[in-house]
């Protein structure tokens, strides 16, 4: 029997950013979202707290993680969305 896996759409998202939006974030947010991207985002919770752990050396709860991460998008979409409003004003003139 087949199960059906959703697409992963962090990945296409997180593909498409510029490095120095990422460098924007704090150690914590730019570790949840490399966690969250690539290899590591089809892997189990577990194991994705436990990479956390490694790379940060302070311990992971899954509420931190999603936390985190939100945070992490939110000021990714922030940012993206002055950028791409200033290019736009730009063009304008």
């Amino acid at each position: 029997m087949n199960t059906f896996k959703a697409p992963d759409l962090r990945q296409e998202l997180l593909a498409g950013l510029k490095p120095e939006y990422i460098a924007l974030l704090d150690r914590d947010e730019r570790a949840a979202v490399e966690v969250s991207s690539g290899e590591m985002g089809n892997k189990p919770d577990a194991v994705k707290l436990g990479w956390l752990k490694m790379r940060t050396g302070d311990a992971w709860t899954k509420q931190r993680y999603n936390r985190t991460f939100k945070r992490a998008l939110d000021k990714l979409r922030e940012r993206v969305a002055t950028s791409g409003r200033g290019s736009q004003e730009t063009d304008d003139e």
